[in-house]
């Protein structure tokens, strides 16, 4: 008998695990998550007490580990903030780990506690642009009026990786290759810009 219910609640987890994957959390539904693992709706509260815990469940531990791999190593401290590539490698080696897992979080996470998620990474990713083209324009005698623009930034990069990650799907060496050529693109962009009257002195 205690087979069986583990192996219920794997059925459960899997089938949710699915359904976060295609709807995200908000637009998640229960029924089809027990209807998918098949069992009545009413034998999944036995497992869990809801949607919530459900997803907890499943990505909390996904969530305390990515976490503290990101935000733990990579210090707010500008002198312990690690470049942009390093940022961009350790989420693409987590994503090799967890790649349902992790794009549930950053991208379908809306609506739980794990929502902010994204959010935070763009600070971080923001942060380290920020550092990287400010020290390189001031050396030149240059600034940016608006440092706005560095969150901008950190949010294309950040929507853009997503985008890379569901488009190349499974393919690891592409999935590198555009991030690489898009973070390149962006830095020399920058280099190409430098000289237009709103970032001089």
């Amino acid at each position: 008998m205690q087979y069986l219910k583990d192996e219920i609640k794997n059925n459960i987890i899997s089938a949710a695990l699915d359904e976060f994957e295609e709807k995200g959390f908000n637009d998640a539904s229960i029924r089809t998550i027990a209807k998918n693992a098949g069992i009545a709706t009413g034998n999944l509260y036995r497992y869990f007490t809801g949607k919530e815990e459900l997803f907890k469940h499943i990505m909390n531990p996904v969530f305390e580990r990515f976490s503290g791999l990101i935000f733990s190593e990579f210090k707010a401290d500008a002198n312990d903030l690690p470049a942009l590539t390093d940022v961009v490698d350790t989420i693409m080696s987590f994503y090799d780990q967890c790649s349902r897992e992790l794009m549930i979080l950053l991208d379908k996470s809306e609506g739980s506690v794990y929502q902010n998620l994204k959010e935070d990474l763009i600070v971080l990713i923001e942060k380290r642009v920020k550092e990287e083209v400010v020290h390189k324009l001031k050396a030149e005698g240059i600034i940016i009026a608006d440092e706005f623009v560095f969150h901008v930034m950190a949010s294309m990069y950040m929507e853009g990786i997503l985008r890379i990650l569901r488009q190349a799907k499974g393919d690891d060496g592409r999935i590198r290759k555009l991030i690489s050529q898009m973070l390149a693109l962006n830095m020399n962009n920058f280099v190409v810009m430098k000289e237009a009257p709103e970032f001089k002195l």
